[in-house]
């Protein structure tokens, strides 16, 4: 019997909205998938779940630490862990939302036990990244660890730094240490819904999503976050629109090159949601350009094994 039900996919493609209606339907609660919204104060740009949406049903983790504080895999694991734990305690079904692949799937089967980290291999390669740019280190991961480049930004220091720390320490890739960990430990029950749009409508949904962040005030958000002392850790965090608006806060692009740039980098972080996604064990749902919330749950309701369905409320 499944424990708890995962609703997954790229960014922009209704999976917030339609967590909850799941949630409501199911009398669960959330547990948000996403390795940004965790941080306070960076609302807009990641777009938290609304006051109204998080009223109507409890959200967990989410706002957990200040972006200074930083946040790994290992944490969220142990924490998300222990609210599934104490949910489950309490026969409530929690419902794991959201577009951070890794989350997911170390909720699901764990974290793997790779080597401690090097301070000085880590070290070197900074000053690697600082010297000849992070494309560098991006370009010698796609040579000894293809398969995590295709799934990692090409922007993520902190990820591609890792990913060849491991490589340097273990003449093994990152990725097999992944595969390896996911034969040898018992996976949590688990049932993934994955929500799926054509190109067309999924790119249409990111460009309006970023049109109207940008509308609320993302550029006046960063500028907050710089002015409380945040600037360092956007920069080292990297989130999708924070550092197109630092950019713009900069002079060095206008907002409209900053919107622009926004679409695009968000259109092709979709695409590698969706290849790390199409190697889990997902169940795709393919919604039409007029499903909203309300439709969306009718399909999930109709993929739901029974384990769920006889806790379907009205």
């Amino acid at each position: 019997m499944s424990e708890l039900l995962v609703i997954c996919g790229p960014t922009a493609v209704g999976k917030s909205s339609v967590g909850v209606e799941v949630a409501e339907k199911l009398c669960g609660e959330i547990v948000s998938a996403d390795s940004m919204q965790v941080y306070r104060g960076l609302d807009i740009g990641t777009d938290k779940p609304s006051a109204e949406l998080r009223n109507r049903v409890p959200h967990h983790m989410i706002d957990v630490v200040e972006p200074e504080e930083g946040y790994s895999a290992a944490r969220y694991e142990r924490e998300a862990g222990e609210i599934i734990t104490r949910l489950l305690a309490e026969n409530k079904i929690p419902v794991v939302v959201g577009g951070s692949g890794l989350y997911i799937r170390i909720l699901i089967n764990g974290i793997f036990p790779a080597p401690p980290a090097s301070a000085s291999i880590r070290k070197r390669l900074k000053e690697e990244s600082r010297e000849h740019g992070v494309n560098t280190l991006y370009e010698r991961l796609k040579a000894v660890d293809p398969a995590y480049a295709r799934v990692a930004a090409p922007t993520d220091l902190r990820r591609i730094v890792r990913a060849l720390e491991v490589f340097e320490l273990t003449g093994a890739p990152f990725s097999g240490w992944h595969g390896r960990h996911r034969t040898e430990r018992k996976t949590r029950d688990s049932f993934m819904v994955g929500l799926m749009r054509s190109r067309e409508d999924l790119y249409a949904r990111i460009d309006r999503r970023v049109e109207e962040m940008f509308a609320r005030g993302l550029v006046d958000e960063v500028r907050r976050l710089c002015e409380q002392g945040h600037g360092r850790a956007l920069l080292h965090l990297r989130p999708l629109g924070y550092i197109e608006a630092l950019d713009c806060l900069d002079g060095r692009i206008n907002v409209e090159e900053a919107m622009r740039l926004t679409k695009r980098n968000s259109r092709h972080y979709a695409k590698r949601q969706m290849t790390w996604f199409r190697k889990e064990a997902v169940r795709w749902i393919d919604l039409e350009p007029a499903d909203e919330a309300k439709q969306t749950l009718s399909k999930i309701v109709a993929t739901l094994p029974e384990s769920f369905r006889g806790r379907l409320g009205n």
